[in-house]
């Protein structure tokens, strides 16, 4: 049923969404005021996707179904996110402990494999810190913690109603997460929507520590970087620079541009960036 306030594109329930979502298995780890929610789908051994700031699970939307088939997919939303608490402490070193004692709930000391995307790259970091040796493979797509990024213009939505909401949405969609304007489908908006919402914690507020630096070099799983070479996220220039540095820090990864590709590189080119992450995970 259509909602008054709302744009045409975001008044009637996606079917894939909706799918997604009951389908799924919700957990909750945690005590009150530090609890994180997470969604499961599939059996097998665990794959721990981690979406990006200002978003939940709907940022794997083109993964999970694919993925469900042969791991046991589990997604967060990451402290201050979705439904899950904020963090007492704005920063990824925290958020990393959060996370890192919730998969303890969740996993127990059992081996898993990593996704991190965008800001989730920057607290898939800390897990390699604070988990150490626990990731069988780890896969960073566009991954924040590595050097200074773009700041792409972005409009405000929370106050806008109907068609304006909708155009808002659309705009910063093709500013900050898609190279293809044309590429922004419904499914798209409603995502973005949900996400911005519920989303409270701020990322310019948050205290990024040390970095991937600190993590990637130790590291001894099987490893692998993506980037979009149109992510707005980064300045031209220094896109060739990101997966140099993974490599330096850690002479074993894997390194994948993205061509024609924006930030939200597993959305927008799935076909490729799956393919990318299926063989990966057969090494």
């Amino acid at each position: 049923m259509a909602v008054a306030h709302l744009p045409s594109a975001l008044s009637f329930a996606d079917p894939q969404l909706d799918a997604l979502e009951r389908s799924a298995t919700p957990r909750v780890t945690g005590t009150d005021g530090q609890q994180i929610r997470w969604m499961e789908w599939g059996q097998g051994a665990p794959l721990v996707m981690l979406h990006g700031a200002y978003g939940s699970w709907r940022h794997f939307t083109r993964q999970i179904e694919i993925f469900a088939r042969d791991y046991r997919v589990l997604i967060p939303d990451l402290p201050g996110y979705g439904l899950s608490d904020m963090p007492a402490e704005r920063s990824i070193v925290h958020i990393g402990q959060m996370l890192a004692a919730s998969l303890d709930q969740m996993l127990g000391d059992a081996p898993y494999r990593l996704v991190g995307f965008s800001f989730g790259g920057a607290v898939a970091g800390r897990l390699l810190v604070d988990h150490f040796g626990r990731q069988t493979h780890t896969l960073l797509a566009a991954p924040a913690g590595i050097g200074s990024g773009a700041s792409p213009p972005m409009q405000g939505v929370r106050m806008k109603r109907g068609e304006a909401l909708a155009d808002a949405l659309r705009f910063n969609l093709a500013s900050i997460m898609f190279a293809d304007p044309d590429k922004i489908t419904d499914q798209a908006l409603q995502i973005q929507y949900a996400c911005s919402m519920a989303a409270r914690l701020r990322v310019d507020r948050v205290d990024w520590g040390p970095g991937l630096s600190a993590a990637l070099p130790g590291y001894r799983g099987h490893l692998a970087g993506i980037w979009a070479d149109r992510d707005a996220f980064v300045d031209p220039a220094e896109t060739p620079d990101r997966p140099t540095r993974v490599r330096q820090w850690n002479g074993a990864a894997q390194t994948h541009m993205l061509t024609n590709t924006g930030h939200w590189m597993q959305y927008e080119n799935a076909i490729l960036f799956n393919a990318i992450l299926q063989n990966f995970l057969t090494l």
